[in-house]
């Protein structure tokens, strides 16, 4: 599969999953629906299913527990398959995960990219952030 789809499958389901509890869930949901609908009409019911079983889950997660890895896992499989059968439907996906980007749950605006990349050696310590980072070492 194409490096460039296999990372919007991931970002989509990133994205997905950390607005899985978000205020805007039904608009994020719709948005899933209608590209799986233009260009798999057929799967476009089951999907929904799956958002809503994905919802649940991660909103019943209050015994401690934390199912977002294997949801993210889960939709980067079926972003993955849709974008293998269809790549022509990158482009609609990223028009949402960009959608989905501009409503981050605490409302902060998302532009442009960030690229952390460090090497650490011996005994040497990294520290990367993007966006605030508090260290108390002691």
């Amino acid at each position: 599969m194409d490096p460039y789809l296999l990372t919007l499958a991931g970002t989509a389901s990133t994205s997905l999953v950390t607005l899985l509890v978000g205020e805007g869930w039904q608009q994020t949901r719709d948005g899933v629906v209608t590209v799986w609908r233009r260009f798999r009409p057929q799967a476009a019911e089951e999907v929904e299913r799956e958002l809503d079983a994905s919802r649940a889950t991660a909103l019943g997660a209050a015994d401690g527990s934390d199912p977002a890895g294997r949801l993210e896992g889960q939709w980067i499989g079926r972003f993955a398959a849709l974008l293998a059968e269809h790549p022509e439907a990158a482009d609609d996906l990223r028009d949402l995960v960009e959608l989905w980007q501009r409503r981050t749950p605490d409302g902060q605006r998302i532009d442009g990219g960030v690229r952390l990349e460090a090497r650490a050696q011996d005994k040497a310590r990294v520290y990367q952030a993007a966006r605030d980072q508090h260290i108390n070492e002691r």
